[in-house]
């Protein structure tokens, strides 16, 4: 009874600090809402924005005026014209024709073909460059990621380079020489015995490229 009596006494003042409370905190919130608010109108609605026509983002625009999509294709993949868009913004000097699986051999880059390949050491510095010559033992044709590995002998040491066919770096690749008698898709067994892999006209076109490298 004493409890209650104090609480029914003290019921009004209670109730008023409540009251108080709850006011105050709706004026900080009112307060942190507008100063909120005038903020982010201030980002994006800024009076020189407004006064140069200019939007406060970036806004892409297509490369493609269609996605790439085969007329043969019901439902086509997102990956896959993905792919395609990001070969054909990589493809500068057409060297996916190299890497066309199903073309002559003749047109495309196979097994066993001798290869010169140029490289930039860096994206800052177009005109330092690296040049490599050797005989292709495996491609992988893999989409934007397609790679093939050359192999050659330096000094009676081999050493092999594997490049990516649609990486900024490569800046040129020429097939020197169409491999004949090759029949697997991967020489890897020209490690073993490297005397099968060079024949004479490959190593002329290989001390013949090499020079023309140096002179330019």
């Amino acid at each position: 009874m004493l409890s209650r009596g104090i609480i029914g006494k003290h019921m009004p003042s209670v109730c008023s600090l409540l009251a108080c409370r709850s006011t105050l905190g709706g004026q900080r919130t009112a307060a942190g809402f507008s100063a909120g608010t005038l903020a982010r109108n201030h980002l994006f609605h800024s009076s020189s924005v407004v006064a140069n026509n200019q939007q406060p983002f970036i806004v892409p625009q297509p490369q493609f005026e269609q996605p790439m999509i085969k007329p043969e294709e019901k439902r086509p993949n997102v990956m896959k014209v993905v792919e395609r868009e990001a070969i054909a913004r990589a493809d500068v000097d057409g060297r996916s024709k190299l890497f066309v699986r199903r073309a002559a051999p003749k047109s495309r880059l196979c097994a066993g073909d001798v290869v010169f390949v140029e490289t930039q050491n860096s994206m800052s510095d177009p005109a330092a460059t690296t040049s490599f010559t050797g005989v292709c033992i495996a491609i992988y044709r893999r989409g934007i990621d397609t790679s093939f590995i050359l192999r050659n002998v330096v000094q009676k040491v081999g050493v092999e380079m594997r490049f990516m066919a649609y990486s900024p770096l490569v800046k040129r690749i020429e097939i020197l020489q169409k491999g004949e008698g090759f029949r697997r898709a991967k020489l890897f067994y020209l490690r073993e015995n490297p005397g099968k892999t060079f024949q004479l006209k490959a190593l002329k076109k290989m001390a013949q490229s090499a020079a023309s490298a140096k002179k330019n």
